[in-house]
């Protein structure tokens, strides 16, 4: 199984019930090939005995970023949002609605990186295999000049994750509502 396949089953495995999962395997392939062939993201996977364990994907760059990810993927994004549109067009419109990752009324430049995912497989979590890759990532983003990373992560049912970012350093910038109703925080590091 190639890496890609594996962090789409670590993936899987470690969000359900999250929108990007909903979106299934095809999107999820497509999403982190995109991250692993840009130049502006640091994409790591964490493993032994060439056996993936977690992985991590970020931008060094928010401000933006998503547009270009689909301007220099433009072909293929068109040809999965036709079969989106044709299949699930809710999800195709929550997309669209989602591509930034702020609610009404914040004031937010932007100006940091992003994680925009981590995930460790169910047998290794609890053995420090996240923080590893998010500290490796922070180490990376930092050497490139990156001097704030940031991500977002859910406000209800999730103080393990949250409480999990805030002893790696992560400070909450704000809350926000994503469309259609799901209340989040953006969290804050200076590296």
């Amino acid at each position: 199984m190639d890496d890609v396949s594996t962090i789409v089953q670590i993936h899987l495995d470690a969000f359900k019930g999250f929108f990007l999962t909903s979106l299934g395997p095809q999107f999820l392939r497509f999403y982190y090939t995109c991250f692993i062939r840009s130049k502006e993201t640091v994409t790591m996977v964490a493993e032994e005995d060439s056996v993936i364990y977690g992985f991590s994907a970020s931008t060094k760059e928010c401000k933006g970023f998503n547009s270009r990810l689909i301007k220099s993927n433009f072909f293929d994004f068109v040809i999965l949002s036709l079969k989106m549109l044709f299949t699930t067009p809710q999800s195709l419109l929550r997309l669209v609605r989602n591509l930034t990752k702020k609610g009404e009324g914040v004031e937010d430049n932007e100006d940091y990186a992003e994680l925009y995912s981590i995930g460790v497989s169910k047998t290794a979590q609890g053995k420090g295999v996240g923080k590893l890759l998010l500290a490796e990532s922070e180490h990376v983003m930092k050497d490139e000049g990156v001097q704030k990373v940031s991500l977002t992560t859910d406000y209800d049912n999730n103080d393990q994750a949250v409480g999990f970012y805030h002893s790696m350093g992560y400070e909450t910038l704000y809350e926000f509502v994503t469309y259609p109703n799901r209340k989040m925080y953006r969290l804050i590091k200076t590296l």
